[in-house]
């Protein structure tokens, strides 16, 4: 068979070829397509349903947040006035008699206080779970099944209630509202089913009962299905509920009928027209091979008698530039280059072995610098790669010389190791005894700068004591008379422990004391102190503290407590009791926060003591925590009749006794203030 006649068979033969693999390609660029279209619908419709789960629930969260405002409501609710709670409910946009909607008021006892909408039942629409959520506080939002068929959108806002306590306020609405503004996102007929398979909604009931879908709800899938000479594409993507599993699955069915039969044609043309392709030019393509080799076979009588190795035959060519011309100059070069080139290698090759005899010997001498360990197994790897490698003495010496000089270069690493060890614990030690020295320093300085004693005041007594962890501490209190009638007083916890917190500290209680001589009100002055260390903190060192002033005249205390342990308020007749929060946030954490103050009244006789976590927070050898219960139950014990340096060394007492041992975990700093008033000059304590 003649070459033309093969390449034109070859050719035609990678047409059909390509023409198959084009074609399966494009089947497989269709399947990968269509799995990454359902990848991306999946996707896209997970995001549009979260994005549309968090409007609603936004939008019940702004609703809580006028029910929880309205004071007809906490009015009629305090009275179980349905009614009355009804209209104040339907004022704030929760209409209790639209069956969508579900609203319902769970006391701190988790029982519930009120219950209307279409969900009204004798048990809260939240789980267990969810519901101990919400009374710590935290908000709830999301999706929640509430029966067989039924599935709705929910949120929560917790608060406190006149004689109730905490409670949950709980507003829910028919998942159905969503699924319509789903449908219409993504235009296609949307279903929303339980893990059961039950429908709990359906913009169109009649294509799904045709569909007769067999889905997974707890995984998301994309399909193509054909349903009554329609082509539709089947999404299914899982639904969470509040509690973080899945309740269900949202399926959709979007028909792509034109799409596909558009495709159709597209592709059939193409293939028609690759065809008529491949055939014109396999015609073309022999009659040009046909044309082009009648020259060629004019010159294979001459390359025949260099296959012999006769090198005496020249090629007599006209020197014509084209390929069959330059084919013949070719092989004229070609017998010279193969004889210039078997020469070389020759000559190479007695230089290579010269070479290799020298280096092993010098090799040999250098082993000789190294640990006899070492030298005797580079005498041995010399030794069997000569056996092993006669043939090739420089491979065999650039392994041994590899081997070598990685088995030097570990012999000074480890020398250069020890010396640089050796120095840096020289230099460790002398720095360890100065570093302990100016620690011991610091203890003293710090203490120092803490008062000792207040001046005396017949008006009120004041006692302040700090145990540090370390050698200095992060905790610090403080008083001080802002002016005649006015003591300011103050605990603070720095965040962290050793130097940094204890330099952090110094710097807070002098900005915290000059600032507080020029600015009266507790908020104002803890927001000039909150710019100032928030400005360059780059170590992001923070500060809670509670800082408050009081009256001697009146007993009026006017406190800010920025994320600080609550204190402890102690009547003369012995209850105890916290002093409330004002919900600002620890000092120099964010620039510009402003904090609010709350005041109460001191009675004479009332003790307030203030502490830092290092309290409760302690722990024993079991790593159990000292705790606020304990605290109380300590404080409830005679804290009034007790003095008030007293009261403070009790609790540390009680706190070294707990702990069993166990060191000491963070800084306990505690600040004892009884008030006496006007009408009693004698000091109790």
């Amino acid at each position: 068979m003649l070459l033309r006649t093969r390449i034109t068979l070859i050719v035609a033969l990678g047409f059909i070829v390509l023409m198959l693999g084009i074609w399966g390609a494009t089947t497989l660029r269709d399947r990968v397509a269509d799995t990454r279209e359902g990848e991306v619908a999946i996707a896209g419709q997970s995001v549009l349903w979260r994005e549309i789960v968090a409007f609603q629930t936004s939008n019940l969260s702004r609703i809580l947040e006028r029910v929880d405002g309205s004071t007809a409501f906490r009015i009629a609710l305090g009275f179980s006035d349905r009614p009355g709670i009804a209209a104040a409910l339907k004022e704030a946009g929760v209409d209790v008699n639209d069956a969508d909607t579900a609203f319902e008021v769970v006391g701190a006892d988790r029982e519930l206080v009120f219950s209307a909408g279409g969900t009204s039942h004798n048990r809260s629409i939240l789980d267990a779970g969810s519901l101990d959520h919400a009374l710590k506080g935290e908000p709830i939002s999301g999706l929640r099944q509430v029966a067989a068929d039924r599935i709705i959108v929910l949120a929560t806002r917790t608060v406190v209630l006149p004689g109730k306590g905490t409670a949950v306020i709980v507003l829910g609405r028919d998942a159905s509202i969503g699924l319509d503004r789903f449908a219409r996102g993504i235009g296609a007929s949307t279903t929303l089913v339980t893990l059961r398979g039950r429908v709990a909604a359906s913009t169109d009931m009649r294509l799904w009962d045709r569909a007769k879908l067999d889905i997974t709800p707890r995984r998301a899938e994309a399909a193509r299905i054909a349903l009554d000479g329609h082509s539709y594409n089947v999404t299914s993507i899982p639904v969470e509920g509040i509690g973080g599993g899945s309740i269900g699955a949202l399926v959709s069915l979007s028909d792509t009928t034109e799409t596909l039969q558009a495709s159709s044609f597209i592709r059939k043309a193409a293939i028609a027209g690759a065809i008529l392709i491949v055939v014109l030019g396999v015609i073309g393509l022999n009659v040009f091979l046909w044309y082009s080799f009648r020259t060629l076979e004019e010159a294979i009588d001459v390359l025949q008698a260099l296959s012999r190795g006769d090198t005496s035959v020249t090629v007599e060519h006209t020197g014509a530039a084209d390929e069959i011309g330059r084919i013949a100059s070719a092989v004229v070069a070609l017998r010279g280059n193969v004889q210039a080139l078997a020469e070389s290698r020759r000559q190479r090759e007695r230089i290579r072995r010269r070479q290799g005899v020298v280096i092993s010997s010098e090799l040999k001498a250098l082993a000789d610098s190294i640990d006899p360990t070492d030298r005797e197994e580079v005498l041995a790897l010399l030794a069997n790669s000569a056996r092993l490698e006669q043939d090739d003495e420089l491979k065999r010496v650039a392994r041994v010389l590899h081997d070598l000089s990685r088995r030097i270069v570990e012999q000074h690493t480890r020398l250069s190791s020890m010396v640089v060890e050796l120095r840096e614990a020289l230099v460790t030690k002398t720095k360890l005894a100065g570093l302990q020295q100016e620690l011991e320093i610091a203890r003293q300085v710090q203490l120092a700068i803490l008062p000792k004693e207040f001046p005396p005041d017949s008006r009120v007594a004041v006692h302040g004591q700090m145990t540090p962890a370390r050698e200095v501490g992060g905790d610090f209190y403080d008083y001080f008379m802002v002016d005649e009638r006015t003591l300011g007083f103050v605990v603070a916890d720095v965040s962290g422990k050793g130097v940094p917190a204890a330099l952090f500290m110094a710097i807070s209680r002098t900005l915290l004391r000059s600032t507080a001589l020029f600015e009266r009100s507790p908020s104002g002055c803890v927001r000039r102190l909150n710019d100032l260390l928030a400005v360059e903190n780059e170590q992001m060192l923070f500060v809670t503290l509670v800082y408050g002033v009081l009256d001697l005249d009146t007993g009026r205390v006017t406190y800010v407590n920025a994320g600080h342990n609550l204190p402890y308020r102690i009547r003369r007749d012995g209850e105890v009791s916290t002093v409330p929060s004002t919900k600002g946030m620890a000092v120099a954490v964010m620039e510009g926060f402003v904090y609010m103050e709350s005041s109460f009244d001191l009675t004479p006789g009332d003790t307030l003591f203030l502490y830092t976590d290092g309290v409760t927070e302690a722990f024993d050898v079991d790593e159990n925590a000292y705790g606020e219960r304990r605290l109380e139950t300590l404080l409830a014990t005679g804290a009034s009749d007790w003095s008030v340096p007293e009261l403070s060394e009790r609790v540390l007492a009680s706190v070294h006794i707990f702990e069993r041992g166990a060191p000491q975990a963070d800084d306990i700093t505690c600040l004892t203030l009884r008030y006496f008033g006007d009408k009693n000059p004698k000091r109790i304590g």
